[in-house]
């Protein structure tokens, strides 16, 4: 079957291209970022806790993981200088490109 072609090279791009997701909690950070980013609509450290990820002190905690690591960048929105915008970085943004590209490719 095509699907279970599909999670398996899934699942062997994320094993060689994204070490950095360690936990449940890292992937779910990076797909909520990721998707507000690809809308248009940057998330906010506000809209990430609501997500219902993990506590605040978990999402916290993997949250700056991943800026340190450099996945994940934060900088504060031009209307309110208080809020902060959560964007993926360039090259984790074209990584997950190509991972959408290759999913495509084994389903077609």
């Amino acid at each position: 079957m095509k699907i279970f072609k599909a999670l398996k090279e899934l699942h062997e791009f994320r094993r060689r291209y994204l070490p950095f997701l360690k936990s449940l909690e890292d992937a779910e950070i990076v797909r909520e970022v990721g998707l507000h980013q690809g809308t248009g609509s940057p998330l906010t450290l506000k809209m990430l806790f609501l997500q219902g990820i993990g506590s605040a002190a978990t999402v916290q905690r993997r949250l700056g993981r991943l800026k340190r690591l450099g996945v994940v960048q934060q900088t504060r929105a031009d209307h309110d200088k208080r809020n902060m915008h959560l964007t993926l970085s360039p090259k984790v943004w074209a990584m997950y490109g190509r991972m959408g590209r290759m999913v495509r490719r084994t389903l077609d």
